[in-house]
């Protein structure tokens, strides 16, 4: 939020808190209301500014906000973590980085000076590691993993999976499931991007 000015930050986090508690994005008008602007020109002026520096996306409907992944950043002060859609533990899926909801962490469970974001298991090839379907995992943002690391892998740019990480060798690594029925993914390093580390994990009951 270091490029935003106050009264920009002050929104964004009307437009989180909002989200939050109604389950979908305020109007122009409920901006206008909420800040007491005279118009909801100014209002929609400080919406075109967070989209414009990658904060929101807008569609040309009412209601039509859709937050961006930048505002991990945000989440972490007010103790929010994005989920950012499903991830399968078994065979890759397709990879969705769209804010689907909201998860509040206590701000000292994770070190500050991190993204995070959530994702929703799907699958069982994790089981082993105690992460079963319809679990949400925490994901530290990081390209990087050590051996034994559990990880979000993108796959050659489009498919996403949950799996412990090994590395072979100065070009390939295995991606390795938490159950025996389910097979481990060979890949060479050039077709795998990751995207962060399991830090933590919500269960509802």
């Amino acid at each position: 939020m270091e490029d935003l000015t106050k009264r920009q930050s002050e929104v964004l986090n009307y437009i989180i808190s909002y989200m939050r508690e109604n389950g979908f994005a305020p109007s122009i008008r409920d901006i206008m209301r909420h800040f007491e602007f005279r118009s909801p020109r100014a209002a929609h002026k400080h919406l075109i500014i967070l989209e414009n520096k990658g904060y929101l996306e807008r569609e040309s409907v009412s209601r039509g906000i859709r937050l961006t992944s930048k505002c991990g950043t945000v989440f972490a002060v007010e103790n929010l973590i994005p989920v950012s859609g499903k991830i399968t533990a078994g065979d890759a899926i397709e990879a969705i980085e769209k804010i689907t909801d909201f998860i509040p962490i206590p701000s000292n469970f994770f070190p500050k000076n991190f993204q995070y974001f959530s994702l929703r298991v799907e699958g069982n090839s994790m089981i082993g590691a105690h992460i079963a379907s319809g679990d949400y995992v925490i994901i530290r943002k990081q390209d990087y993993a050590q051996d034994g690391d559990i990880i979000v892998a993108l796959v050659d740019k489009s498919t996403a999976t949950l799996k412990r990480f090994k590395k072979l060798n100065e070009k390939e690594v295995l991606l390795i499931p938490e159950n025996k029925d389910s097979q481990e993914i060979k890949i060479t390093k050039d077709k795998l991007e990751i995207q962060g580390k399991m830090v933590g994990l919500i269960r509802v009951m």
